[in-house]
């Protein structure tokens, strides 16, 4: 039934919650606007959708959401959705449809069921925003209670059709619906709703004869337009994402370039450091050694031109670089400056020995005495002894100081008892009894000699030391004797005896006496007066010493007893067990051939409350004392055991108890360096044999036990993938396991030194980020010529096997070939290898080791330049052809550098070498004259007649005759005897005599004979030693050049064989080839 047509009644599609779909929940501005009035229009606010704001707000009649934005529903969902509605009817004109009308929902375009939730979660959001509607005029109740119930109520319309995909969780009820009275009697049924249609729009029928059907295709390009719009949107947000995402690794490979550029440049800077890095070490005991990179020596001191300053009063937070500054500020070079040791002193202070140049030393030593350091004042002090093992000189600054002591005056008395019973009975009471403030002695009377033998009595005590002035009565009463007497006592002036004997030592000859003090704290006591007196030298010193020995100034002043200390005195302590061990050793230089008043003198004492035993060297020889000084050094210092002996435990307790038992087992003492990590063993050959077995078998043993060391979170992933193989490859797969079940991480490691230092090589690295993926690793290692494995790298960019450079460096000390270079690019890069590197691959042992190979090849290189001490055992080396005259620091030896022989002041080297020859010629001449001894005329050596005739027959096979010293034929030598001397024995006394001046003559003119064919001897033998260093060049020549031939044979064999290697290859490429075409 047609009704009349009303235009202020919406369409039926006006609703906008029954038309659209509900916008996506995480953008803002998509919601509906929430202030908007019913009723408005259904169209896009486009300022809101341009700008995303409007300037009308909550009055603007169009929609406030992004277009865009907004999900597609699926045609099938909207057409179902469009059905519900219109199967319910609307209501009244005027009246606002159902709420169900209103939560049509369309089904999102993305599936899963996450954004489904979210969606449905928003239309909650929706549904409690929009305003009340109102049914039959009355208002719906909105209470949040009821709200939830409802919903819980409500059944699930997707559910109806067996389409939920929210399943347990949606908001809905899966139950089947009762019959619901929610709308009786406020709807008209759906028979009416249409008839009130139709009567409302009279012209319905006639302008669109089926709206469900002009309703459907407009929801349709509804529909269409909104998966336009989404897809846009979508292809948008993946543009975005795929932006996103490139500009994000474009940033991360930006990182990544920028991180390995600053490492590189660190790499390179280090590389460049460790390149020019120089080391100093002191060998030999006091040579200073700068090597540089190879190990090449670049600078060296030698022992010889050194000295040991002593810097005292520096600051307790000083430093050894600002130390060193105080001679380079004075122009000394920094090589020649050395800091040996800072050791804190009493007050808060450091005192600082220094070795370096003596030439240069000494002159700054003197500069800087005094100077101004932080407030403090330094004192600097130039010591002779250099060497660091050697002994110390006790008493340098006392050995010219004469000590004399003398008892002050005294008197003496004899006290007199009944019998001698008594005065035994009363001479402990009297002894050492003070009086007077001075310490008395009592003895019993001894008979004396001659004529006062009548007045002795057995029965009385002799009193000494007692007070000038005190009386005989109180002597009676402190000893209680009968009677008390004076004898002659040492009374004397004592003023009078210090200025004679001041006068008598400045009167001596040449005297230097420098300082006269008088010591008289032990008068008041003991009575005794103690004088030093202090000489220019130790000579001046001996001089006085010999003028007062044995012999009084006056007879009434007392004896002195003299002491003056030799002039070379040094000291040393060891411990008790290592002299046991070597006691027989000590025993053989400190024997009584040794310790003549005449030769130096070592003295031993044991010092058992502190287990140390003092050795004490003097003499007055310098020579001698320095010859023995440096056999007892030797013995104190020990043998140093290689680093194959040493593992780390023996500087544990445990470790020590080891040694002990080893010392208990082979009487052989061993002690642990922790400065060096070495062992030193002490003792004679056998036992030192025998503790080295035992050694050798702990240290096999430790190496066989297992130690866990745990990783850093930052570690574990550099040795899953690179550290575990580097380790499993230098110690062995059943030396390295990697536990990563353990918290934290732990590597588990069997092995000795060398597993430990090749541990911290891998740690170092994993920390210092200098993993390379072994992919990369294309390089081929110039020693074993394959493929790179635990790679070090060197300077010069040339990659090494950690194994293979590590064996090259400690063979090293058997080719003795420095500087140690690279042998890249066909051993044709020759680099220096940097220090740094050399001292993480070896051992600090090992290293040490080679120091002092790399410096002892440098002296074999050097033999014209660098010459040994000529004292036997001494180490300590000069410079050659300095022509100056040096001393030895240990065994002060004074050398000429120029002829290689005993210093010689004032005289020329050859004038030395000729006075000496001469000097020993007429030393054999006179000891041949006084014993009779002549000269064979062939051979040339001594010969002696002692019985028979003057024919003497030498060893060489000459018959000589004993007048004449001249040499015959066998068949003539009679015949000479019979003709000139007459006979074959002595004649008479005139004729022995003539023939004995005759014989002289002939025997000073065969004399001067020998000295020209000594001389020319001497010649001929520097000839031959010329010519022979010459074949030794010579063959040495040889040998670099057959060296070289090998090497370039070797050469151009491993060109061949690569050619061979290369011709086969290339063979099989084509035979593989011709087989594929075919």
């Amino acid at each position: 039934m047609a009704t009349g047509y009303k235009p202020e009644a919406p369409p039926l599609y006006g609703s906008a919650a029954a038309t659209h779909p509900r916008p996506p929940p995480s953008t803002s501005g998509s919601q509906v606007h929430k202030g908007r009035k019913a009723g408005t229009s259904n169209q896009i606010c486009r300022e809101f959708a341009k700008f995303g704001r409007c300037h009308y707000g909550e009055r603007c009649k169009y929609l406030h959401r992004q277009a865009a934005s907004v999900p597609q529903p699926t045609a099938s969902n909207s057409s179902r959705q469009f059905r519900s509605a219109t199967s319910k009817g609307s209501g009244a004109p005027g009246i606002a449809t159902n709420q169900s009308v209103l939560d049509i929902e369309l089904a999102p375009t993305v599936t899963g069921e996450a954004h489904i939730e979210e969606v449905s979660m928003e239309n909650e959001s929706i549904s409690r925003n929009r305003p009340s509607q109102t049914i039959s005029g009355k208002p719906k109740d909105s209470a949040p209670g009821n709200s939830k119930q409802a919903k819980a109520d409500k059944p699930c319309r997707d559910w109806k059709f067996g389409k939920c995909k929210l399943g347990d969780k949606c908001r809905f009820s899966h139950k089947a619906a009762a019959p619901s009275n929610r709308n009786q009697g406020q709807a008209p049924p759906k028979n009416e709703a249409a008839r009130s249609q139709e009567t409302a729009c009279p012209y319905n029928k006639r302008m669109n004869p089926n709206p469900a059907l002009a309703t459907e295709a407009m929801l349709a390009r509804e529909v269409e337009t909104e998966k336009r719009h989404l897809s846009a949107r979508e292809a948008e947000v993946r543009r975005q994402r795929t932006a996103q995402e490139a500009a994000l690794r474009q940033e991360a490979r930006a990182k990544e370039e920028a991180r390995q550029t600053r490492q590189a440049a660190a790499e390179a800077l280090r590389m460049e450091r460790e390149a020019t890095f120089t080391t100093q070490h002191v060998v030999l005991g006091s040579t200073l050694v700068t090597f540089g990179a190879g190990i090449k020596v670049q600078s060296l001191v030698c022992g010889f031109e050194s000295c040991r300053l002593t810097i005292r009063n520096l600051p307790s937070d000083a430093k050894p670089w600002e130390i060193a500054e105080l001679f380079t500020q004075q122009g000394m070079n920094r090589d020649d400056v050395h800091i040996l040791s800072m050791l804190p002193v009493h007050g808060g202070h450091l005192e600082a020995r220094v070795l370096t140049n003596a030439a240069q030393g000494s002159v700054v030593a003197v500069s800087l005495d005094g100077i101004e350091f932080r407030s403090e004042r330094l004192q600097f002090e130039v010591g002779e002894i250099t060497s660091i093992n050697a002994m110390g000189e006790s008493n340098s600054h006392q050995s010219n100081i004469l000590t004399m002591t003398c008892f002050a005056p005294s008197l003496t008395m004899i006290a007199s008892y009944s019998s001698v019973d008594v005065a035994r009975e009363r001479q402990p009471l009297v002894d050492k009894k003070v009086l007077g403030g001075r310490r008395i002695k009592a003895e019993m009377n001894r008979p004396p000699t001659g004529h006062a033998l009548k007045y002795y009595n057995p029965a009385s005590l002799r009193i000494t030391g007692i007070c000038v002035g005190t009386s005989v009565e109180t002597i009676m009463d402190m000893a209680g004797a009968l009677t008390v007497r004076v004898i002659k006592s040492n009374s004397y002036d004592m003023e009078d005896f210090f200025r004679d004997l001041r006068s008598h030592l400045n009167s001596l000859p040449d005297s230097t006496m420098t300082s006269f003090d008088t010591i008289t704290d032990r008068v008041q006591l003991d009575g005794i007066i103690m004088i030093k007196a202090g000489f220019g030298s130790w000579e001046d010193a001996n001089n006085a010493r010999a003028s007062l020995e044995g012999r009084p100034l006056r007879h009434d002043y007392p004896n002195l007893r003299l002491y003056l200390s030799p002039p070379l005195h040094f000291t040393s302590t060891i411990p008790i067990p290592q002299y046991e061990a070597q006691k027989r050793l000590w025993d053989s230089i400190s024997e009584p051939s040794h310790s003549t008043d005449e030769g130096p003198r070592v003295h031993i004492r044991l010092i058992p409350g502190r287990g140390i035993a003092s050795v004490r060297l003097s003499g007055d020889d310098k020579k001698l004392v320095g010859a023995l000084k440096v056999r007892v050094e030797t013995l104190i210092a020990g043998e140093t055991l290689d680093a194959s002996y040493w593992h780390r435990s023996f500087l544990t307790s445990k470790g020590r108890e080891f040694l002990t038992t080893v010392y208990s087992s082979t009487k052989a003492y061993v002690r642990s360096d922790f400065k060096t990590q070495t062992l030193k063993i002490f003792g004679e050959r056998d036992a030192k044999d025998n503790a080295r077995q035992m050694i050798r078998g702990e240290v096999d043993r430790l190496a066989q036990q297992e130690w866990p060391v745990y990783l850093k979170r930052q570690s574990v992933g550099y040795f899953v993938r690179r550290g575990l193989a580097a380790l499993k490859e230098a110690l062995g797969e059943e030396n390295v396991a990697l536990d990563l079940t353990s918290t934290p991480c732990k590597l588990i490691i069997r092995g000795g030194e060398e597993a430990r230092h090749a541990l911290n090589n891998v740690m170092d690295q994993s920390w210092n980020d200098l993993y390379r993926d072994p992919s990369d690793i294309n390089d081929i290692c110039p020693i074993c010529y394959e493929a790179v494995s635990t790679p070090v790298v060197l300077g010069c960019k040339h990659l090494y096997c950690a194994a293979c450079i590590r064996h090259y460096l400690t063979s090293a000390s058997e080719t003795k070939v420095f500087p140690l270079a690279c042998m890249g690019d066909e051993d044709k890069c020759k680099v220096p290898i940097a220090i740094p590197i050399i001292q993480r691959s070896l051992l600090p042992q090992q290293y040490e080791h080679l120091i002092n190979v790399a410096f002892l090849a440098h002296l074999d290189k050097h033999p014209q330049d660098f010459r040994y001490c000529t004292t036997p055992d001494c180490t300590q080396i000069y410079c050659a052809n300095t022509k100056a005259m040096l001393k030895c620091p240990s065994c002060f030896a004074e050398v000429c550098s120029s002829c290689h022989e005993e210093a010689h002041e004032g005289m020329s080297c050859e004038d030395r070498r000729n006075r000496k020859v001469q000097q020993e010629e007429q030393l054999n001449d006179q000891w041949a004259t006084s014993h009779g001894v002549k000269r064979c005329p062939t051979c040339l050596v001594f010969i002696e007649k002692t019985e028979g005739c003057n024919h003497m027959t030498c060893r060489c096979g000459a018959h000589i005759c004993w007048i004449c010293v001249v040499a015959f034929p066998v068949h003539e030598i009679y015949g000479h005897l019979r003709t000139v001397h007459g006979g074959a024995f002595d004649g008479d006394g005139d004729r022995r005599d003539l023939d004995w001046q005759d014989a002289l003559a002939l025997q000073r003119q065969q004399a001067d004979e020998v000295r020209v064919q000594r001389i020319l001897h001497g010649y001929q033998e520097r000839e031959r030693q010329r010519q022979q260093v010459l074949r030794q060049n010579e063959a040495r020549r040889q040998l670099e050049e057959m060296a070289r031939r090998r090497d370039e044979y070797q050469r151009q064999f491993n060109e061949r064989q690569e050619r061979a290697a290369r011709e086969l290859a290339e063979r099989r490429q084509n035979e593989a080839r011709i087989c594929l075409i075919m």
